[in-house]
């Protein structure tokens, strides 16, 4: 008797357990559809105008919510607007779904595997349809993948293929949303998984350890993180995010390859904001992928305006985190990104960043497939530091390394050419990958990353991060002015990097 009644105790703490973490991702959902709706309502008075006259409002309305991949406009049943395309015809019907508010449909052009939850806000005869990426909503609820039966909208259930059908056990216990048709379902053996934390008796443990001090901790930390995600939401919906160009130099020729576009906040009471002084609390917070998609957006328009003066095979990168290769968003963003240009004009270079580590799953795998498809390059940024490892350069199948500049600033000193610094110049040569050197600032440092067959040099000896308007007079000269020994003490004033 005293066994059963133990395992009935542990049967109605695990219920409890489950029905607790279904309401915990019930509100994640929740929260996120808010935003969505809200982003719905804000494009709203856009619906009637003219798509060439609104759609910047438009993208950048869409930059705001990470997961929105798209917003679309309509007006008397036809979408005449796509965020991501720009202006398009077609009527309502193809894009699925029904008439609902709220509903999955499967798969798109880039990725047709991929379920996408489509949100419709009616006014009259105009519509604006927000779309989602409905296994990365679910993922950033659950903090997993998709389980089946695990989200159902509207009466229809999202599995593992990405096809919306009827439920498989409709009379599954389930918890609703008052405020959208959507429901969690627990009846799948992993969809609502249990972490080790959610035990009773290491709640109550960790809650006696937390205290007081816990809680006063809380109490002073949540309003300094909630008022620095409301300045990054602004700064995306006004424009604060600013493109500076670093040009890249081609070791070969030493004429110029290209640039890194480097984020700048143009904050309205601090004035020019470098990276260290706002990219890491940036990078983990949501607002990373619309800044991000921001960034790139103007970065587009402002060297499509200096296309003429930039050599054919014009190197341009970016900079990104694992957070960028969780769904299928920046294959859509480098697309769009490269449709600005004629074909081949551009190289695109996405330099990822591993300051948390990358988790190469299939996903993972998935997107960076399709930006292989696309032309896109692949490269590991600061390699040697932080998380860079050897599995990356096979798992990943990166396309180049950027060195670290603190192996550079060792070139200038009697240690010369480190042992780790010529083993990876060794391994990048045996592998063919693209290297690039930064932070070079003396003529001896350049000599020396030439002789070892570094492709790409960038640092304050060629240039320093430049504002558009100043990228077209500073590639217009030559990278390394005859007798140039050392950068100008005059660049490194205010530095930037």
């Amino acid at each position: 008797m005293g066994l059963s009644l133990i395992q009935d105790n542990v049967l109605q703490t695990r219920q409890l357990e489950t029905s607790q973490e279904q309401r915990r991702v019930l509100s994640q959902l929740e929260m996120m559809l808010d935003e969505v709706h809200a982003a719905a309502v804000a494009a709203m008075p856009l619906a009637d105008a003219p798509c060439e006259s609104v759609l910047g409002a438009l993208r950048r309305q869409a930059a705001v919510v990470p997961q929105v991949r798209s917003l679309l406009l309509a007006r008397d049943g036809e979408v005449h607007c796509a965020s991501l395309s720009g202006e398009s015809g077609g009527d309502l019907g193809m894009f699925g779904g029904g008439q609902e508010a709220l509903a999955f449909v499967a798969g798109s052009a880039v990725a047709p595997e991929r379920p996408l939850l489509l949100y419709r806000w009616r006014q009259g005869s105009q519509q604006v349809i927000a779309v989602v990426d409905a296994r990365h909503a679910w993922r950033a609820a659950i903090g997993r993948d998709v389980g089946d039966g695990a989200w159902r909208v509207a009466g229809m259930q999202l599995g593992n293929d990405g096809l919306a059908r009827s439920p498989t056990r409709p009379d599954a216990a389930a918890i609703a949303s008052s405020r959208y048709p959507i429901e969690i379902v627990a009846d799948a053996p992993d969809a609502m998984p249990r972490p080790p934390w959610r035990s009773f008796h290491v709640g109550v443990l960790l809650v006696l350890l937390a205290g007081i001090p816990g809680g006063y901790l809380i109490h002073r930390l949540m309003p300094r993180r909630q008022g620095r995600h409301r300045e990054y939401e602004r700064a995306i919906r006004k424009g604060e995010f600013v493109p500076y160009y670093q040009p890249l130099v081609r070791a070969a020729d030493m004429e110029w390859a290209g640039v890194e576009v480097l984020a700048r906040w143009l904050h309205p009471n601090r004035g020019l904001l470098a990276p260290d002084s706002f990219m890491t609390g940036l990078e983990r917070s949501r607002f990373i992928l619309p800044a991000t998609g921001y960034l790139m957006e103007r970065a587009a328009h402002e060297l499509a305006g200096m296309l003429p003066q930039l050599p054919v095979g014009f190197h341009v990168s970016f900079n990104i985190t694992p957070a960028h290769l969780a769904g299928r968003w920046l294959p859509e963003q480098c697309q769009r990104f490269l449709s600005v240009f004629p074909q081949d004009r551009i190289i695109l270079v996405l330099e990822l960043t591993e300051r948390e580590g990358v988790e190469a799953d299939e996903d993972v795998h998935a997107v960076l497939e399709e930006l292989r498809r696309m032309g896109v390059r692949i490269a590991l940024d600061d390699f040697g530091v932080g998380h860079s490892n050897l599995s990356h350069l096979q798992d990943l199948r990166v396309d180049g390394l950027k060195i670290d500049r603190g192996f550079i600033a060792r070139l200038g000193s009697p240690a010369g050419m480190t042992p780790i610094l010529r083993t990876i110049l060794d391994l990048a040569e045996r592998m063919d990958l693209d290297v690039v050197a930064e932070g070079v600032e003396t003529r001896a440092q350049a000599d020396a990353l030439i002789r070892h067959g570094v492709t790409l040099l960038q640092g304050y000896l060629f240039a320093r991060p430049l504002a558009g308007q100043d990228l077209p007079s500073a590639l217009s000269r030559t990278p390394l002015p005859p007798g140039a020994q050392h950068v100008d003490s005059t660049l490194k004033v205010n530095q930037l990097i």
